[in-house]
C-alpha cells in the first residue's frame, strides 16, 4: 500500500461527457511521485469542500489524474464542478485512499459491476491489467456495467484485442426502445450469464443499494463472502 500525501494539482482539462456527468484530468507537480493501487480513490479538495472520488486511469499516467464526476442537485461541490471550475483552477489532493483493488488469486472469473460513475475505478483496475496481460492470461473478466439509458453508457473498455479475455456486458434499467442488449440490474444480468460464482471473484463500485443487493444475491448462489469486494457511492450535500 502506498502512503497517503496530500499533494496541490490543477486542472488540466474539463469535458463533458453526460447530461450530468464530465470528465475532469488533473496534472500534478513533476515532483509530487504520486503512486496509488488501480481501484483506490482520493479526496479533492476545494477551499472547505472535500469529496471523494475514484481515480478512472492507472498509476504512473504522465503525472496525470482522471476522475468521472456526476451532478448532484443541491450538491456543493456540484456547484462548483458544473457552474465555476476552469482550467488551471488549484485545489488539492489526498490520498491514495481506499481498500478496493484487485486481489491476487488463482481464481478464473473476475466480476466487475459497475453503476454510474462507478465504472471508474473499474477502468483503472483494467487499464493495469491490459499493461501486464501476461498475469492475466487464464482468466475471464465480466464487465457488466449498468446505466438508466443508452446515452447514460459513456465509457466502454479498450482492452486491446486478443490480450486478455473480457466480456463487456451494458445492461439498461430503464430503456425501453431501440436496445437489443440486456435490461434490469447488474445483479440479475449476472446470473443470467450462468457464471461459476463459486469460482469467482466479484468487484461492485456504484449505488449503495446495488452493492447491497448484489451481495445478497450472489451469496446465495454460493459466491464465498470473502470474494466480494465493494466501493459504494454516497452523495454528500
Amino acid at each position: 500500500m502506498y502512503d497517503k500525501k496530500i499533494v496541490p494539482t490543477k486542472i488540466n482539462s474539463i469535458e463533458k461527457i453526460t447530461k450530468d456527468v464530465i470528465k475532469v484530468i488533473f496534472r500534478l507537480p513533476p515532483t509530487s511521485n504520486f503512486n496509488f493501487n488501480a481501484g483506490q480513490y482520493v479526496n479533492l479538495i476545494k477551499g472547505n469542500l472535500s469529496r471523494s472520488y475514484s481515480i478512472a486511469n492507472k498509476s504512473n499516467n504522465n503525472n496525470q489524474l482522471e476522475f468521472f464526476i456526476k451532478k448532484y442537485e443541491n450538491g456543493l461541490m456540484s456547484k462548483y464542478w458544473f457552474e465555476e471550475t476552469k482550467l488551471n483552477d488549484l485545489l488539492r489532493i489526498e490520498g491514495p485512499l481506499g481498500s478496493f483493488f484487485l486481489r491476487d488469486s488463482k481464481i478464473d472469473n473476475i466480476v466487475f459491476l459497475a453503476t454510474g460513475t462507478g465504472v471508474a475505478p473499474i477502468k483503472s483496475i483494467l487499464e493495469s491489467i491490459v499493461e501486464s496481460s501476461e498475469n492475466f492470461l487464464n482468466k475471464t473478466f465480466w464487465l457488466i456495467i449498468g446505466a438508466r439509458y443508452k446515452e447514460d453508457l459513456f465509457w466502454k473498455p479498450n482492452t486491446e484485442k486478443g490480450k486478455i479475455n473480457v466480456k463487456y456486458i451494458p445492461v439498461l434499467s430503464r430503456q425501453k426502445e431501440e436496445w437489443n442488449g440486456e435490461k434490469g440490474y447488474v445483479q440479475d444480468v449476472v446470473l443470467r450469464q450462468n457464471i461459476k460464482l463459486e469460482n469467482a471473484q466479484v468487484y461492485a463500485c456504484g449505488s449503495n443499494e446495488m452493492i447491497q443487493s448484489a451481495k445478497k444475491i450472489f451469496l446465495k448462489n454460493s459466491l464465498k463472502e470473502n470474494s466480494f469486494f465493494s466501493d459504494a457511492f454516497v452523495q454528500t450535500n
